[in-house]
């Protein structure tokens, strides 16, 4: 074997240990603390507290808040009123629906909104103001809500 030959040989064995390092780099083997399963996580592989479709690695979104709901029947809230604590700072969710249209105020916040059969109130608002406040029909001058906001 020729000089040549020897390093034609020489550069393909190079060449094969590149393409080897490569796949072992992207492939995640190498020298790590713990062994890794070489087998791909699939959706059949998911743990309890993961979403269908995802892998145990993918974490679940966490729960979307739900706004505080407040039902009025016949001018009157139903289950009494409504008392919500809130952060200075928090996002404050309330929903109103009733039977009967009418209108809705947030007190201290000044925020106004029709209520009526199909109608939702839907109050968003971020608590920067602290203290007590009351939310009612202003037709029917009916108490719905007392909102608490602490510092």
């Amino acid at each position: 074997m020729d000089r040549r030959q020897r390093m034609a040989l020489l550069g393909i064995a190079a060449a094969i240990a590149v393409v080897v390092v490569v796949i072992a780099l992207v492939s995640g083997g190498g020298d790590d603390e713990g062994e890794k399963s070489t087998t791909p996580t699939t959706a059949a592989q998911t743990s309890p507290d993961t979403q269908p479709g995802t892998t145990a690695t993918t974490p679940p979104e966490p729960p979307k808040p739900e706004p505080e709901k407040i039902r009025v029947k016949g001018g009157e809230p139903v289950g009494g009123v409504t008392k919500i604590e809130l952060e200075k700072g928090d996002k404050a969710m309330i929903d109103v629906t009733a039977d009967e249209a009418d209108e809705a105020h947030l007190h201290g916040y000044d925020i106004e909104k029709e209520v009526g059969p199909g109608k939702t109130a839907k109050f968003r608002f971020e608590a920067d103001l602290e203290g007590i406040y009351e939310m009612e029909l202003h037709h029917h001058g009916t108490q719905l809500a007392r909102i608490t906001v602490k510092p």
